[in-house]
């Protein structure tokens, strides 16, 4: 029978955690969960993931396939091409979900006209965070359960826990492979394009599910100024890809995002003498502004070039 949802779960080089949350997720969704399966893709590991898949291989509703070209986004759009359910629901490989997480995505998937659907993302620290870090910046919430406002439609959801109807992500073409994490390259931003796309094609057919949430693994590495720094730069650089229209109306949201970001940090800076807590927003203002700004000048710089090329 073919499954109505494919949960998928895609892992580059993460067989200790990754283990811990298949062992969770088969304990909490169950060994042969109606019209479900869990599919892994592996994106290239060199380390013990296949052992680890291995390990699951009498879980009647898993199953695993790779894909050899690194990025995450490749690795969606493999278990697209490789699931034949209704619905794609991705899946971090450091997420616990939560009790009635299943129950709560059905309900979702089961709305009239719902293509895109998303659930909150609490953080597992990994270690106590230190002060100066907000814990509030790794929370992801979307409000009360029902569709998205239109503006936080084209964002969408957090791909750590994310549903897309297959016919849309098909009508779409994917996951766009040139963003998103590639090997141990940082890359963010393929959700948000996605989400853009979708609305395009299908409008506001977001759905939020309060109850589908699920605790995400924060470990101690990333609770450090200069990994916080790094995320918010690559973050603001490319910001302008989420608008619409043409580049200059994208670069010129950038640089106003650039200045509002950067102005932001600046003003908190001088709370974090006081309070420890401001050097996050801080940090993340200053870093996000930065990268905004890289991102006009190669908005700039490539519309030029098209222009000359003309």
């Amino acid at each position: 029978m073919t499954p109505a949802v494919t949960i998928a779960i895609c892992t580059r080089d993460r067989a200790r955690i990754l283990a811990e949350t298949l062992t969770h997720l088969r304990a909490t969704v169950g060994e042969a969960p109606d019209a479900v399966e869990v599919l892994l893709v592996d994106n290239g590991s060199s380390d013990a993931t296949p052992e680890v898949a291995s390990r699951f291989a009498d879980w009647p509703a898993f199953r695993s396939v790779t894909e050899p070209r690194p990025g995450l986004s490749h690795a969606r759009n493999r278990a697209l091409a490789a699931s034949a359910a209704e619905w794609l629901l991705y899946l971090d490989d450091d997420a616990f979900v939560w009790p009635g997480w299943l129950d709560a995505l059905r309900g979702a998937i089961a709305r009239e006209g719902v293509v895109l659907i998303g659930g909150p993302i609490e953080p597992r620290f990994e270690a106590p965070p230190p002060a100066w870090f907000d814990p509030a910046s790794v929370r992801r919430t979307f409000g009360p359960e029902g569709p998205l406002s239109d503006a936080a439609a084209r964002e969408g959801f957090s791909g750590g826990n994310l549903g897309v109807r297959r016919s849309a992500l098909e009508a779409v073409g994917g996951f766009d492979g040139r963003l998103g994490m590639i090997a141990g390259t940082l890359g963010l931003g393929e959700e948000t394009e996605l989400a853009g796309r979708l609305v395009d094609w299908f409008g506001n057919a977001t759905w939020h599910a309060p109850a589908m949430g699920v605790d995400h693994l924060e470990p101690a590495w990333k609770q450090t100024p200069r990994y916080v720094a790094r995320r918010a730069f690559v973050n603001g650089r490319q910001a302008w890809r989420y608008v619409g229209g043409g580049r200059g109306r994208k670069a010129g949201f950038s640089a106003l995002k650039a200045a509002k970001q950067a102005g932001t940090g600046l003003l908190r800076l001088p709370l974090a003498v006081v309070r420890p807590g401001a050097l996050h927003g801080a940090l993340k203002g200053l870093a996000t502004g930065a990268g905004a700004a890289v991102g006009v000048v190669r908005a700039a710089r490539s519309s030029g070039t098209a222009s000359g090329d003309a």
